[in-house]
């Protein structure tokens, strides 16, 4: 049983709550807790879409647990940086869908987490940064590129070298968060956006996913053609054959993996 995160089952969804008080921060068995759920929740096929929220009103997440870096030692560190990616790759290579529910404040390596994630909805008051200068260190779970890619640069230099921290209003101008909710409503609206991939087929979200993602590498010729496999990587399938006699049919597909 996981000691700090908790999860439960909401139809296709899962949640998972980090819940180590008062700031729900990172340690290293927090992140290796969240890696084997990940992990889990993988292989189980009656779950298509994750929730990450905190629990409590006031955090997110406040980050890596900055005891662990008092005492300056390189190699507890790299042990953490290795926990860090272990359970980001985890959540990043999840084939479904992923929603952050950001509750209260999302700082360093929480908003890293969150940027892990497809969507990212915030709550009222809710705050976001990466102000790991302030106390003379850097975002080393992602966070530099994973903010810059969705922001752009000019934002994601004043988050990192100014150590802005954002507002949910903010947030959402820029485009760093989806939803902005009242709050108390965040994990609500995250699990309607994730329950909106159970209407899709799993491998056809799957190849969307791929694509999406290595689209900024690849020049429109290059990507057309990686289209063009993964569609016909579909075809004849019987994910595919379902979902087409069921629009045709005027009836719900029922996609294979599901129970």
């Amino acid at each position: 049983m996981a000691k700090y995160l908790t999860l439960e089952h909401l139809g296709q969804s899962a949640i998972i709550t980090i819940n180590n008080p008062p700031a729900n921060a990172w340690n290293i068995t927090s992140l290796r807790e969240l890696a084997d759920l990940m992990t889990t929740l993988q292989a189980d096929s009656t779950v298509r879409a994750v929730v990450i929220t905190g629990a409590g009103d006031a955090f997110f997440c406040a980050g890596a647990d900055l005891n662990l870096f008092s005492k300056g030692s390189k190699q507890e560190v790299a042990d953490l940086l290795d926990a860090f990616a272990g359970a980001f790759a985890a959540l990043r290579n999840y084939t479904g869908v992923t929603v952050a529910a950001i509750n209260g404040y999302a700082l360093g390596g929480g908003l890293e987490c969150a940027l892990m994630c497809d969507y990212i909805v915030a709550e009222r008051g809710a705050k976001l940064g990466l102000p790991e200068a302030r106390v003379g260190l850097l975002p080393a779970a992602g966070g530099s590129k994973t903010l810059a890619d969705k922001v752009g640069l000019s934002w994601a230099k004043r988050m990192l070298l100014g150590g802005e921290i954002l507002t949910a209003e903010k947030a959402y101008d820029i485009g760093l968060v989806e939803e902005i909710v009242d709050p108390g409503f965040a994990k609500i609206m995250a699990v309607s956006l994730a329950g909106k991939v159970a209407n899709q087929a799993p491998q056809a979200v799957a190849r969307a996913r791929q694509l999406i993602e290595s689209s900024p590498c690849a020049t429109l010729e290059a990507h057309l053609q990686q289209e063009r496999a993964a569609l016909l990587s579909l075809i004849g399938e019987a994910e595919q054959l379902e979902g087409v006699s069921a629009f045709l049919g005027k009836r719900t597909p029922s996609w294979a993996d599901e129970d």
